[in-house]
C-alpha cells in the first residue's frame, strides 16, 4: 500500500507479505507485515512476523518474530513470539510473549524459564548428593566399589 494511500474500516487478508507505507485502519491479517517509515497501521493486526519502521496502534498479535526498528513505535496490546528491538524503538502498552511450545496467546516464557532453572537446580542437587554417598548407585546402576 503506497505512501499516499489511506484505507479506513477495511478488512484485509494477505497470503504473503503486506507492506504498508500509507495509512491503514481496520482488520489486517498477513504472513509477514512490513510497516514503512511513514506507514501507520491501526486496528486488529495479526501476522506470523512483522518488521516495523513506522507506527502501529491497537492490537498486534504475532506468532513469530517482531522486529521494531529505531523509528518504529507500537502502542496498544502487543503479543509476539520473539523480539528484536533496535535503539530508539518504542513499545507502549500491554506486552506479552507467546509460549513457543504451544503458541498459546499471552503465555509468558518467564514461567518456563523459572521451571527450567528449578529443574536444573534439583538435578544438580541430586547429582551432588549421589557423589557424596558411596552407597548410592550411579553410572547406570554400577556401584562405587572396585574389585581387584
Amino acid at each position: 500500500m503506497g505512501e499516499k494511500c489511506a484505507v479506513e474500516g477495511a478488512s484485509l487478508e494477505v497470503d504473503g507479505a503486506a507492506r504498508i507505507d500509507g495509512h491503514f485502519s481496520g482488520k489486517l491479517r498477513a504472513i509477514h507485515l512490513i510497516v514503512g517509515e511513514k506507514g501507520h497501521v491501526s486496528g486488529d493486526i495479526t501476522s506470523e512476523t512483522a518488521d516495523i519502521m513506522g507506527s502501529v496502534q491497537d492490537t498486534l498479535v504475532l506468532s513469530g518474530k517482531l522486529t521494531i526498528r529505531g523509528g518504529g513505535r507500537i502502542e496498544g496490546q502487543i503479543t509476539y513470539g520473539s523480539l528484536e528491538a533496535h535503539e530508539g524503538a518504542q513499545l507502549i502498552g500491554q506486552i506479552n510473549t507467546q509460549d513457543r511450545s504451544n503458541r498459546s496467546e499471552g503465555a509468558s516464557s518467564l514461567s518456563n524459564l523459572r521451571s527450567a532453572i528449578s529443574k536444573t537446580s534439583r538435578e544438580a542437587d541430586t547429582t551432588s548428593k549421589n557423589e557424596h554417598n558411596p552407597d548410592t548407585p550411579n553410572n547406570g546402576g554400577e556401584s562405587n566399589s572396585q574389585t581387584g
